[in-house]
This record gives structure tokens, C-alpha cells and sequence, in this order.
């Protein structure tokens, strides 16, 4: 195998290794880290299997991880249904989401996107709004959500829907949210959006505006099967609802409820003490075009694991 595709395929498998998820050969292939050397993935096949005794790699069971991390393969299977549960969880919220004006689209991100899920995880959602019904919008899917016990709060986490990311539909592009340096957290992040709620085909649009991504993962948005095994929850029956109430609130009585539902928002939002809403970072980010609540925002810590592994195997990210 060629030194540079090695050093991409050992730098890929440290990164997701951080989250105990060894990784079959054609997802290896999507997701490789800054692959200097282009192939077809039958040619990648090839050139894996001339690895599979190379001290740093192992493979087992259709997977390939690092050297002495078997037991990430029995965990990762076991994870399979608990990601098939969160998604029916996912689909049951997000069909209410359907019939509420604004809400353009729906994607399932972060850990059961990425199959690093556990059982006792919630279910983050990253919600796509018409442009000047943010805070309108954001307060509808609240109530609805709470109103049928799916969304998550401090005290019930797990099986719940976390609402903590909103943006807007033109202003896709994410760049201004990453962390200094490579954010190689939210790239993997990008790449692995699954649409479940999106009638226009909004992913294409994320894709075009998030391009910056294929510097690092260049095969990071090409059609992947994992992306398109969920049924996609259907759109037609709420179509008459959703124009109603879109025309209805889409003038100046629009702008004046978007207006009310932001003072409430906020109000609510500056009693929380211990939020981090005002550091000058991008944890937490309170605009008319991006709402992103991640207080927790761990960005930091994965790149670092992720740079001492690859330095342990002598292949620096």
C-alpha cells in the first residue's frame, strides 16, 4: 500500500476509534482522512487487504480498526439496535415537526449519525428554518415536542430529542461555527447528516455551501447507503397545513410573532446563569440566523485524543 494512503487510513481509524467505532472497509473509504492518493474503492479493497497484517491495523468480522481494540467490534454490533430504536424515536418527532410552518428540514447528526450511539444517549436533530421565522419556529417545535414528551431536558436524557442546533436556509454553510485549526469534529459531523424530514432536498444545498469539507475528506459527500437506508418521513400530507400558516404568518403579523417569540426566548435564555452564552467562542451561538447550544461542546478534547494517537503511530495530524 502506498505511504500516504496508509498514513491517511491509520489517521481516519485513530479518529474513530475516540468514539469505539471500528469501521467496515467502504465506510473507511468514504470517511479517509486527507487522502493524498486517489483510487477507485475496488482498487482501496486491494490495497487494504495487503494491510491486514500491518502492526498498527487489525481486521475482524468485516471491520478494520487499530491494533488491540477487538473488543470495539462486539460493542459496535450491539450498537446496531439501539441506532434502530433512536431512529424510530427520530422519525416519531420529526413527523410532528412536518406539519409546522418553516421547518424546511431535519437531519439526525451526531452520535447516532455516526453509530457511536449508546443506550443511554438522546437523539440530536439539526433543524433547517425558512429565513426571519428562527425564534418563531424554534418555539413551535418546542412546545410540540414537549407537548408529546420526545424532547429532551436537564432531567430526561435518554430516547429524547435534543433541539440544540438551528440554522436558517441561507446561511448553510458552517465554517463560522468550527473550532481554530481543523475541526475535524464537525467535518465528520457534516459528512454524516442523516435527512430524515427534507422535501427539497436541502443536504444538496449543505454540501454545495459546506465544499471547504472536501479539502480534508474529499469523498465526504458522494452518495453513501448508509446516508439513504431510513425511510424518509413523507412530506405530502402536511404540504396543505404548512403553506396555510406560511402564507398566513409571512408578512408584517409573521415579523411581529417571530419578534414576540424572540423577546420571550431571550428573556428566558438570560436567566441562565450557568450557560456559557457569553464567552467569545462558538460553543453557544444566539442569532436571528444560527442558534447552536452546545454548552457541553467537547470539539477540543476529541482533536486532541485524536492528535495523540496519531502521534503514537507516528503518523501526525
Amino acid at each position: 500500500m502506498d505511504e500516504k494512503l496508509k498514513k491517511s487510513v491509520l489517521q481516519t481509524l485513530a479518529y474513530f476509534d475516540i468514539f469505539d467505532c471500528p469501521l467496515t472497509s467502504e465506510e473507511l473509504y468514504h470517511f479517509l482522512w486527507q487522502p493524498d492518493v486517489e483510487s477507485k474503492y475496488t482498487e482501496f479493497v486491494n490495497q487494504l487487504q495487503q494491510l491486514e497484517h500491518f502492526e498498527h491495523l487489525q481486521h475482524q468480522k468485516g471491520f478494520y480498526f487499530l491494533q488491540g481494540r477487538e473488543k470495539i467490534v462486539g460493542g459496535r454490533q450491539k450498537r446496531v439496535k439501539f441506532v434502530e430504536e433512536k431512529m424510530k424515536i427520530a422519525r416519531r418527532g420529526i413527523k410532528k415537526l412536518r406539519w409546522l410552518p418553516f421547518v424546511r428540514s431535519v437531519f439526525v447528526c451526531n452520535t447516532v449519525a455516526s453509530a457511536g450511539v449508546t443506550e443511554e444517549s438522546d437523539v440530536d436533530v439539526f433543524i433547517i428554518v425558512r429565513k426571519g421565522r428562527l425564534w418563531l419556529t424554534r418555539l413551535l417545535v418546542t412546545l410540540i415536542l414537549s407537548l408529546f414528551r420526545l424532547r429532551r431536558n436537564k432531567i430526561k436524557v435518554k430516547n429524547k430529542i435534543c433541539l440544540s442546533f438551528y440554522t436558517v436556509d441561507n446561511c448553510l454553510n458552517l465554517k463560522d461555527v468550527a473550532i481554530e485549526g481543523n475541526d475535524i469534529y464537525l467535518m465528520y459531523w457534516l459528512a454524516q447528516l442523516i435527512p430524515v424530514y427534507d422535501p427539497d432536498n436541502l443536504l444538496n444545498n449543505i454540501q454545495k455551501e459546506n465544499e471547504w469539507v472536501k479539502e480534508y475528506i474529499s469523498s465526504a459527500f458522494e452518495p453513501y447507503d448508509i446516508l439513504y437506508r431510513w425511510e424518509v418521513v413523507d412530506s405530502k400530507s402536511s404540504r396543505g397545513v404548512k403553506i396555510f400558516f406560511e402564507e398566513m404568518w409571512s408578512g408584517g403579523y409573521g415579523n411581529m410573532l417571530n419578534k414576540q417569540a424572540k423577546s420571550v426566548q431571550l428573556s428566558k435564555m438570560k436567566k441562565n446563569l450557568e450557560s456559557v452564552q457569553n464567552e467569545k467562542d462558538t460553543r453557544v451561538v444566539i442569532s436571528d440566523e444560527r442558534l447552536k447550544f452546545h454548552e457541553n461542546d467537547r470539539r477540543r478534547e476529541y482533536r486532541e485524543k485524536w492528535l495523540e494517537t496519531c502521534q503514537r503511530l507516528d503518523v501526525p495530524g
